[in-house]
């Protein structure tokens, strides 16, 4: 598990094909269900890894619902690894919350348990979380 702000993993997914998956979503708190839908053309087999990835792209999703003022995009690509990113207009970046309870506040440790590697990348537009997932 590595967080990279500038690392191999970051690179500009410009430089890649279209995503996979590409979903658009509002400031709605269904929207991580609805994130975890739209993975449905990565035809992932059952199991751990398609949990996880379903996992972490519902925690980036929430993080832009809870965190911000507006909706995002996830984009995903079907490749090895597999790529997920979460893109917000607020340019704030996220940090681990101080204090972790029952309603919350556990996603980044989430993500960083989970991913093999993630990281965070600012632009002109805001802010993406990207996290890489070697394959089985």
């Amino acid at each position: 598990m590595t967080e990279s702000m500038n690392g191999a993993g970051d690179a500009d997914p410009r430089e890649w094909s279209q995503p996979d998956v590409a979903f658009e979503f509002g400031n709605d708190p269904a929207a991580p269900r609805a994130a975890r839908t739209a993975l449905g053309p990565l035809h992932l087999e059952p199991g751990a890894f398609a949990a996880d990835v379903s996992l972490v792209a519902s925690e980036l999703v929430s993080n832009v619902v809870l965190h911000t003022g507006q909706g995002g995009h996830l984009h995903a690509w079907d490749a090895d690894p597999l790529r997920l990113e979460v893109h917000d207009h607020d340019p704030t970046l996220p940090t681990p919350a101080e204090h972790v309870d029952e309603h919350g506040g556990r996603g980044l440790e989430i993500v960083d348990d989970i991913a093999d590697e993630w990281g965070t990348r600012l632009d002109e537009e805001g802010k993406t979380m990207w996290a890489n997932f070697r394959r089985p």
